[in-house]
Parts: C-alpha cells; structure tokens; sequence
C-alpha cells in the first residue's frame, strides 16, 4: 500500500460519508490537483478504492487507510453501511 510522503500536512478534510451521501464524483474517476494528496479513512465497513491505470482496487476498512497521489485518477465504491472520510495533505 502507498504511503503519505514525509513533509506533506493534511490542510483539509471532507465530511464524513456513507454509502447513501457518497456524492456521485467520488464514485466516478477523479483526481486531486498537482501537489495534493489524499488518505482515504474508513471507520466503519468497507470502502472499495478502484485505481484504473495501475488496475488496482484495495478494500479500505478501519485500520487500512487508502492514499491518493496526486493527479491519479481514482473512485472510490462505498458498501452498504460504510462511514469514510478523506483528508487532503500538501507540503
């Protein structure tokens, strides 16, 4: 699993999200803007994290968190019950 680059601070962070107030963006391919990362942070259930050009899709559950490089499309597949935020980190 990717990790957060030394230096980077989280600056931003969105509310908290279940399967059913997900809003669709997050559900189709996205990406964060040159410089900003992300981490995924799943406190109940599972959140599926789809990355489409490595073909990779890691279950997120509390505990796995799942980081977003910069400019990488990815989405996300909430499953029933889940409950996930995501912070934003920059240097």
């Amino acid at each position: 699993m990717k990790e957060l680059p030394e230096g980077v601070r989280v600056y931003n962070k969105t509310q908290t999200y279940t399967d059913k107030t997900t809003p669709g963006m997050m559900k189709s391919d996205h990406q964060t803007r040159i410089g900003v990362w992300g981490k995924i942070i799943v406190l109940k259930g599972q959140v599926n994290y789809l990355i489409p050009a490595d073909d990779e899709e890691v279950v997120l559950e509390p505990g796995l968190d799942g980081i977003i490089e910069p400019t990488t499309l990815h989405k996300v597949d909430p499953q029933p019950g889940s409950k996930f935020y995501v912070e934003f980190y920059r240097k």
